[in-house]
């Protein structure tokens, strides 16, 4: 039970976080027409929020899991997902 908070302050919020750079990155790199490519975005980005709840909740120490969501998140926002 150690952790739990931070863990699901992790997941919930930062996963959230992620998921929308995520989803916008993918809108402005993926080939196509706007629409679609905005749409596969947005169906990858419930992937990605998944994959990072699994892996916070993996990893052995909760302040590690804070720290790889927020630098998982820091470069997503640096290549471009923040505009």
């Amino acid at each position: 039970m150690r952790g739990v908070p931070l863990r699901l302050l992790a997941a919930g919020p930062g996963g959230y976080v992620v998921a929308a750079l995520a989803a916008t990155l993918s809108a402005r790199l993926l080939p196509g027409p706007v629409v679609e490519a905005v749409l596969a975005g947005t169906m990858a980005s419930f992937l990605v929020w998944v994959a990072v709840v699994i892996r916070v909740f993996a990893v052995p120490e909760p302040h590690r899991a804070l720290a790889e969501v927020v630098v998982l998140a820091g470069v997503m926002a640096a290549a471009g997902g923040w505009r």
